[in-house]
C-alpha cells in the first residue's frame, strides 16, 4: 500500500538529511534540500488511505502510525507551510550559521510531522518533545542577547509544559490500560481523577498553543527567530498543541460545562487581550505574534464549546480543523512578508502591498476568502440553542469583538511593516517561497481535502446577511484605524 512508505518517509527523509551536516562543504546542498524534506508528508496527506494504520512493533514499546480526517488536515497544513517556508529559507539564509539552522530545522520538522501521524502515546510524545526542544535552536539562532533571553523563557516554559503533558498522558494511559491515543478520551471520562488529568493536558498542550498566561514565549521568540522559523512556529507548531487537545481530551464522551466555561473564558481573554497588546507593538513580527495568540483564543473558544455538548463535538472538530488550516496558511504568508524587500518601482510596490494585505484581510474574514469560510462555519456551529453552559450567551459578542480586533491588528501590522520595510532586490527563492505561500493561502486552500469537505462547496455563494456579517466588522475596524492614523498625523504621536 502507498500509505506505509509515505508515512515512513515523512519522518525518515528529514532525519536522513542530518547526514548532510557532517561535512561543512555539504552545507550548500543541505540548504537547497530544505524545501524537499516535507514532500513525502504532502504526498501522504493527498494520497494515503485514511484509517490505514501502520504497525511498527520494533519502535519503542510498539508504534502505530496513521491518518484520519483530522490528522490529514493538520498534516497538509504543516507540510505545505514547512515546504513554502523552506523555499523561502533558501533565499533568506546566509552562509554564516547555515549548518546549525538546517540541523535544527530538520529536527523540528521531523518532530512536527511525526507527532501528527502518531497514534500511539510513545511515538506521539517522543516527536512532540523532539519538536519542542529542537525549536530552541531556531529561536536562539542569531545568538544575540535578545535571542538568548527569548530562548531561556521558551526553554523554561517548554520544560514546564512537557512535565505537565507527560504526567497527564501517563495518568491517562494508566487509566486506559493502553498506550493508544484513541483509548485515552474514554479512559479520562471514566477516571476518578479526570479533572486533574484534563488540567495537566490543557496546560501542557496550552504552552504550545499560546493559551493565555502560558503564552509569554510567543511574543519573545517570534521577533528574534529567523523569518522562515517564525512562519512555522506560528503557522504550524502552535497547532501541535491544538491537535494534542483534540486527540486526548474526552470530547464526545461526556459534556463538561465547567471546563467549557473555563476554556471559553480563556479563549475570550486570548482573543481580545492578545489583540489589545498587539496594538501597542512597534515591530511587525511582534504584532503577528500577538495576532496568533488572539486567533488561537478564538480556536480555544471553539474547543471550549465542543466540551460543553458531547453531541456537537464531532461537528465542531471539522470547523476547528478548517479554522486551523486557514489561520496557519495565512499567518505563514504574513510572517514571510516581513522579510520581503519592496521593489524600487512605485507601481510594483502597490501590487506587492496588495498581495501582502490579502492574507491579512482573509484573517479578518474578507468575503470569498478562506477566512470568510472559516468564520461563517464557526458562526453556523456556535448556535446558542445547541449549548447550555454559563457563558454561552456571550459567544456572539466575543466573536464579533474578535472580528473587529483581528482587522485592527492587521492594520497595525501593515502600518508597522510600512515603517520598517526596506527597498531592494530579493533572492529568487525568497520571491518563490513567499508567492507559493500566498497562493496556497488564497487559492490552494480551497483544493485541500479538509477545506473541500467542510467549506469548498458553499462559501462562494453568500446571502446578503452573510455578506453584511463579514463586512461590517472590517468596516468598523478600518474606520477606527483611519481615525487613529489621522490623529497621529495631527499630533505626531504613534498609533496605539
Amino acid at each position: 500500500m502507498i500509505a506505509s512508505p509515505l508515512m515512513l518517509m515523512t519522518v525518515i527523509l528529514p532525519l536522513a538529511s542530518l547526514f548532510l551536516a557532517i561535512r561543512p562543504q555539504w552545507q550548500t546542498i543541505y540548504r537547497y534540500s530544505l524545501p524537499l524534506l516535507p514532500l513525502p508528508a504532502i504526498l501522504a496527506g493527498l494520497m494515503a488511505e485514511l484509517h490505514h494504520w501502520l504497525e511498527l512493533p520494533w519502535l519503542l514499546i510498539g508504534g502505530l502510525w496513521g491518518l484520519d480526517e483530522l490528522r490529514q488536515t493538520f498534516l497538509l497544513l504543516t507540510s505545505v507551510l514547512w515546504a513554502t517556508a523552506g523555499i523561502f529559507a533558501v533565499g533568506y539564509l546566509e552562509t554564516r550559521k547555515l549548518r546549525p539552522f538546517c540541523l535544527f530545522w530538520a529536527l523540528t520538522l521531523t518532530g512536527n510531522l511525526g507527532l501528527i501521524i502518531s497514534v500511539d502515546l510513545a511515538s506521539f510524545y517522543s516527536f512532540f518533545a523532539l519538536m519542542t526542544f529542537a525549536a530552541y535552536g531556531l529561536v536562539v539562532h542569531e545568538r544575540t542577547d535578545e535571542a538568548n533571553r527569548a530562548g531561556r523563557v521558551y526553554l523554561a516554559m517548554a520544560v514546564a509544559g512537557e512535565m505537565a503533558l507527560l504526567t497527564g498522558l501517563l495518568m491517562a494511559a494508566h487509566q486506559a490500560g493502553s498506550t493508544l491515543l484513541t483509548e485515552l478520551p474514554g479512559a479520562i471520562a471514566e477516571s476518578d481523577r479526570s479533572g486533574m488529568i484534563i488540567a495537566l493536558l490543557v496546560s501542557g498542550f496550552g504552552v504550545k498553543a499560546g493559551l493565555p498566561f502560558l503564552h509569554f514565549w510567543l511574543p519573545l521568540a517570534h521577533p528574534v527567530a529567523p523569518t522562515p522559523a517564525s512562519a512555522v512556529l506560528s503557522g504550524a507548531m502552535i497547532k501541535a498543541g491544538l491537535l494534542g487537545w483534540l486527540v486526548t481530551l474526552p470530547f464526545g464522551e461526556l459534556s463538561l460545562p465547567a471546563w467549557s466555561n473555563t476554556l471559553v473564558v480563556l479563549g475570550a481573554i486570548g482573543a481580545l487581550g492578545g489583540a489589545a497588546l498587539g496594538l501597542k507593538q512597534v515591530r511587525p513580527k511582534t504584532v503577528l505574534a500577538y495576532s496568533s495568540i488572539s486567533q488561537m483564543g478564538l480556536i480555544t473558544l471553539m474547543v471550549g464549546a465542543a466540551m460543553a455538548n458531547m453531541e456537537q463535538a464531532a461537528t465542531l472538530f471539522s470547523v476547528i480543523a478548517l479554522y486551523a488550516l486557514h489561520h496557519g496558511l495565512a499567518k505563514g504568508c504574513l510572517f514571510l512578508s516581513t522579510a520581503v524587500e519592496l521593489p524600487t518601482q512605485r507601481r510594483f510596490r502597490w501590487t506587492l502591498w496588495l498581495l501582502i494585505a490579502l492574507p491579512g484581510f482573509s484573517l479578518a474574514g474578507l468575503p470569498f476568502t478562506s477566512g470568510a469560510a472559516a468564520k461563517l462555519a464557526m458562526k453556523a456551529e456556535l448556535k446558542l440553542e445547541q449549548y447550555d453552559f454559563a457563558v454561552a450567551e456571550y459567544l456572539p459578542l466575543i466573536m464579533t469583538a474578535g472580528a473587529v480586533a483581528t482587522m485592527l491588528l492587521i492594520w497595525r501590522f501593515i502600518w508597522t511593516l510600512h515603517q520598517s520595510a526596506r527597498r531592494g532586490h530579493n533572492h529568487p527563492f525568497k520571491w518563490l517561497g513567499w508567492v507559493a505561500a500566498t497562493v496556497c493561502s488564497l487559492v490552494g486552500f480551497w483544493f485541500l481535502p479538509g477545506a473541500r469537505s467542510e467549506a469548498g462547496h458553499s462559501w462562494f455563494v453568500l446571502t446578503p446577511g452573510e455578506l453584511w456579517s463579514l463586512c461590517w466588522p472590517i468596516v468598523v475596524a478600518t474606520a477606527i484605524a483611519a481615525v487613529g492614523w489621522f490623529t497621529r498625523g495631527r499630533n505626531g504621536s504613534d498609533l496605539g
